[in-house]
């Protein structure tokens, strides 16, 4: 269990788990991904979190209003059956399905655990049967990105927005009419919700003007540039507070990590 500041659960697999997930998607990933648009950043060779700010700040320069949107509780949210559903399109061998799908069974098994519970208060608000991917793992990130890869096409080639990118569940639309983006907001909660079965996060989905900055990927972001967020720069502060009980290469390698952050913004 992770704080910082926001809680999270991460289950990594064991490394024989890990080095199958590897194997089979360097086999079977290229197809689905080569279907993914260039505005969905996760996971895949090529794009990434700094891409993805990049372009958030040259939509932000071009439009005038901004649109972010989160799912809530994402991958615990995610419905295997559907996921599989995802997975046989193109896949037709029935044993790598069934490798998927023990690998689906047992990450959802994290979600029973009392940590779990304690995390999303799943006793108030439990978790629909046959759900949730695990943080920590190499085969339930890349299925993040597979998930939503509907959406995106959704967003594109029907609702038309030319403004948009997607960084596994955190959504960017961008325009010049903010009765427009409203829209938007409403026909991407009706498709989650009916397709999917996702909501959106509450409280987080105002249509904003884009020369006010706002915080995306741990970054802060605007028309000026990107800077680094606050998470990182807590993080930071903790780092050089604590340094000594890390010991000195520790410490060191950390540090040149800040700074590779740092300069490719």
């Amino acid at each position: 269990m992770i704080r910082d500041p926001k809680t999270r659960l991460v289950a990594a697999p064991a490394l024989p788990d890990r080095i199958v997930q590897h194997a089979l998607l360097t086999e079977i990933g290229p197809p689905y991904e080569s279907g993914f648009i260039d505005q969905s950043f996760a996971c895949c060779t090529g794009r990434g979190p700094h891409r993805a700010l990049l372009a958030h700040l040259a939509w932000a320069r071009r439009f005038r209003y901004r649109l972010c949107l989160d799912v809530r509780r994402y991958f615990a949210s995610i419905h295997h059956e559907t996921l599989t559903g995802l997975f046989a399109e193109r896949l037709r061998d029935p044993q790598t399905l069934a490798l998927i799908r023990a690998f689906l069974r047992a990450g959802g098994a994290v979600y029973r655990s009392p940590q779990a519970a304690e995390v999303f208060g799943l006793a108030a608000d439990p978790l629909p049967p046959g759900c949730g991917l695990p943080l920590g793992s190499y085969l339930s990130h890349w299925s993040g990105a597979l998930y939503l890869d509907g959406l995106d096409h959704y967003v594109k080639r029907t609702l038309r927005v030319k403004g948009y990118l997607r960084y596994m569940d955190d959504l960017a639309f961008f325009g010049d009419d903010r009765a427009e983006l409203e829209d938007v907001r409403e026909q991407v909660r009706t498709w989650l919700l009916r397709e999917r079965g996702l909501e959106l996060k509450p409280r987080r989905d105002a249509v904003q003007p884009t020369t006010q900055p706002t915080t995306c990927l741990g970054f802060r972001i605007s028309r000026a540039g990107l800077l680094p967020g606050p998470k990182a720069k807590r993080r930071l502060k903790r780092l050089l507070e604590h340094g000594d009980e890390l010991g000195h290469d520790r410490l060191v390698r950390s540090l040149v990590s800040y700074r590779g952050l740092l300069l490719s913004i």
